[in-house]
Formats: structure tokens, C-alpha cells, sequence
């Protein structure tokens, strides 16, 4: 469960709040602090609306953290590595793994590339892929890279449904020309 930055600040104050309280109360218990001090302390305050009205504050802040800790609900966290689109029959989800598939069989139908990883990033709206290609020697590379993106962001999004909202393709290397021996 994944909570809030303020809902952890008001788990940590209550928590410390009660574990002072505790101990206060442990300290009675095993006579630390005398139980007829404490009685006397508390026949010593004066009770008028003053009194009243902070220890009603105090109480109604103890009130309202306990509630609020009580019903702290877990947040819907989208499964990690899927990718959620909604439609108007119901739900879809598309494992990251999925589409990291497609693009990589769209990226192999270039013979002009050797190798090809591929990273699919999920986002809101989308996806965002980055490819990292080994490409064969003498080939045009921006002009490949340009068909590359072309062709994954079409694949992907006639396959999958799922918006690709960039193709970032990085050149890694060139594949070595291999020649062949003659004896």
C-alpha cells in the first residue's frame, strides 16, 4: 500500500503521540512516577472553558487521526509492467513484455538491421520505446532510423491500440563485414 506523504506525517505524529502516552501510563504502572502526584496534578488544574476547549481540540485532532488512520483505503496500483486501456465493452491490459514483442518483430523485418534491443517505457497516455540497433555496414542511417520509428509506431499502434508517443532510436554499432575464406 502506498501512502501519502501527509497521511505518513500523520501516522508518524499519532504514533509518537500514543507511545509517549504509553509510556507515561507504564511509568505509573511500575511507580517510576508516583500514581498520587499525578492525581494531585490532575485535582490541581483549573477547569474552565479555556481548559475545556483545548482539551476538546486535543481530543476531537486524536479523534479525527484515528478515523482518518482507520479508514486509510489502499490506492488501485496498476499491476507493474502492464499497460491499462480503457474501452467502451471494458478494460484492456497489454503486458509491457507484449509490446516490447511487437516492436522487436517490427524492427527484425529491416534486413538492414542486425541486432535490436528494445526498452518500452508505460505511461498514462501511452508508451514511449527506445531502441538500441546494431545495424549492417553501408546502410543509410538516418534513413533507416526514420523507417524504423515509422514502421514500430504504426505496428504497435495497429496491433495494440496503444498510442506510441515517441521512438527513440540510438545506433549502438555497425555489424563487422565478414568475408569469406577461400583455401
Amino acid at each position: 500500500m502506498k501512502i501519502s506523504w501527509g497521511e505518513r506525517a500523520l501516522l508518524v505524529v499519532y504514533t509518537l503521540a500514543i507511545a509517549v502516552a504509553s509510556l507515561i501510563m507504564m511509568a505509573i504502572a511500575v511507580g517510576i512516577v508516583p500514581f498520587k502526584g499525578v492525581v494531585e496534578y490532575i485535582n490541581d488544574i483549573q477547569y474552565d472553558w479555556d481548559f475545556a476547549l483545548v482539551l476538546f481540540l486535543i481530543s476531537l485532532a486524536f479523534l479525527a487521526a484515528s478515523l482518518k488512520l482507520l479508514f486509510l483505503r489502499q490506492k488501485r496500483i496498476v499491476l507493474a509492467g502492464t499497460l491499462i486501456k480503457n474501452t467502451e465493452l471494458g478494460m484492456i491490459r497489454v503486458s509491457i513484455n507484449t509490446l516490447d514483442m511487437l516492436v522487436q518483430k517490427a524492427v527484425r523485418g529491416f534486413s538492414e538491421v542486425k541486432d535490436v534491443k528494445s526498452l518500452v517505457v508505460a505511461e498514462p497516455d501511452g508508451v514511449r520505446v527506445r531502441l538500441n540497433m546494431q545495424l549492417m555496414p553501408d546502410v543509410n542511417i538516418p534513413e533507416i532510423s526514420q523507417a524504423v520509428q515509422k514502421k514500430v509506431k504504426e505496428y504497435v499502434e495497429a496491433t495494440a491500440g496503444i498510442v506510441v508517443k515517441e521512438v527513440y532510436v540510438y545506433i549502438d554499432n555497425l555489424a563487422a563485414l565478414q568475408r569469406s575464406r577461400v583455401e
